[in-house]
């Protein structure tokens, strides 16, 4: 299972960073499993950007959030998202349909 790892500045100076872990599947509302997999997402946004935990709190990193990360449902959330905004610029006229060619 793939879960996505995020840190986010407090002061919204910075932008977010985030990175993919690989781990066996846990359970999101177990504080245990859930520090471990936010511990190892955290050292590799460290070690990608050759950060210490000093540059985190300088930085204002200090916020954390993790979700499980499905690429098939987050392509369907997006494709179903686009369908609908394409839907509302065809009725209200801002985009016009494509005509179907033989």
């Amino acid at each position: 299972m793939k879960y996505q790892v995020t840190i986010m500045c407090t002061t919204g100076k910075y932008r977010p960073c985030s990175t993919l872990i690989e781990s066996a599947p846990i359970d999101l509302r177990n504080t245990i499993e859930k520090r471990t997999v936010i511990t190892k997402g955290v050292q590799k946004i460290c070690a990608q950007h050759y950060w210490d935990s000093n540059d985190l709190k300088k930085f204002g990193y200090t916020k954390i959030k993790i979700r499980e990360y499905d690429i098939i449902k987050i392509k369907a959330e997006n494709e179903a998202r686009y369908n609908a905004i394409k839907e509302a610029k065809y009725a209200s006229g801002e985009w016009k349909r494509p005509t179907k060619e033989k």
